[in-house]
């Protein structure tokens, strides 16, 4: 894959995991950082350092989320919560790319992580398709699965006028993003990986590495 030097100065060396909730790619960066001498940049671990970060001027979608209330959020269509979700993805990334910069780590590479890592703003980063992958879950596994993904999510819905109703949104939302990322990677080269529960983490996990497997750094290289 071709890209432009200029974009590809500040984060390299570099693999790329990114994709939809529900799908399991944090679980597996984790367990390749374990296997491989990769450094993890979780992005969902940023995020409220990025909102705090953000200004009205260069990020007003991101700046703007830090004072909305969950009913503001989440009682709205799924369209608008998607392009909403779209644009501040784009004005997150070059924090992101900010951050990478500065965790470049001497030995090995850098592994990014997160739902945040569009394929559009990613591509141009990219010197070979195998630096990057994008999970997606299937809609009726992330029906199923996301209700068991914690306490929070039943505390932020409580805090809604209409707890139901925003549920079903914030899963249109998402069913609506990941089949947004897959389209948009598939249409760019790059590689999707559909999550629908019949393949285990681990199973998972393996179809990953043997993707990254000609960009991961050997063991010897810790």
């Amino acid at each position: 894959m071709s890209t432009h030097t200029d974009r590809n100065r500040t984060v390299q060396p570099i693999l790329w995991l990114g994709g939809s909730p529900c799908s399991g790619k944090s679980s597996i960066a984790r367990a390749l950082a374990q296997h491989h001498p990769l450094t993890t940049y979780h992005c969902d671990e940023l995020w409220e350092t990025h909102v705090a970060q953000a200004s009205s001027k260069h990020q007003p979608q991101l700046a703007r989320i830090a004072y909305m209330t969950w009913d503001e959020i989440w009682m709205r269509p799924a369209a608008t919560l998607l392009a909403d979700e779209l644009t501040i993805y784009r004005q997150q990334f070059p924090m992101i790319l900010n951050d990478l910069a500065i965790r470049r780590p001497s030995t090995g590479k850098l592994l990014a992580e997160g739902t945040a890592l569009l394929p559009e703003c990613v591509a141009p980063h990219l010197t070979d398709e195998r630096q990057a992958l994008w999970m997606v879950p299937t809609e009726a596994f992330q029906r199923r699965i996301y209700p068991k993904r914690g306490a929070w999510v039943q505390k932020i819905l409580d805090q809604c006028s209409d707890p139901e109703q925003a549920f079903a949104n914030w899963m249109d939302r998402d069913v609506a993003f990941a089949r947004h990322v897959a389209a948009q990677a598939e249409e760019l080269g790059l590689r999707v990986l559909w999550v629908d529960g019949e393949t285990t983490l681990a199973e998972n996990m393996c179809l990953v590495e043997a993707w990254f497997a000609p960009c991961l750094p050997s063991a010897g290289m810790r």
